[in-house]
C-alpha cells in the first residue's frame, strides 16, 4: 500500500511535524514511531515502567489494530496523548 501523508503532533501542541506513513502500518506502529520524534516521554520517571499513547483523529480515538491507510485520510492530523492509565500505573 502507499505512503499516507499525515500532520502529526503532540496533544499540548508544543510539537508537530509532516510525515508518509506507510498505509499498511498499524495505528499501534504509527503511535510508537511518533512518540520519540514529537519529544514525549517513553517512561514513568518515578516508577520505570512504559508509558502509553493513544492516537486521535478528529477527535476520536483511534484503534490500535487499524491500518493507517483506512482510517486516517491522506493529509490528515493526527493527534497522539498520553492514555489516562498512565497515572494509575506507578
Amino acid at each position: 500500500m502507499q505512503a499516507v501523508a499525515l500532520h502529526i503532533e503532540r496533544h499540548d501542541q508544543a510539537h508537530g511535524f509532516d510525515d508518509a506513513v506507510p498505509g499498511d502500518w498499524s495505528i499501534e506502529r504509527l503511535t510508537e514511531s511518533a512518540v520519540p520524534k514529537l519529544r514525549l516521554a517513553t517512561r514513568d520517571v518515578a516508577s520505570g515502567k512504559p508509558l502509553r499513547y493513544s492516537a486521535l483523529h478528529e477527535g476520536t480515538e483511534l484503534p490500535r489494530d487499524a491500518k493507517v491507510g483506512t482510517a486516517v485520510r491522506p493529509g490528515g492530523r493526527v493527534v497522539i496523548a498520553p492514555e489516562f492509565e498512565n497515572a494509575g500505573r506507578v
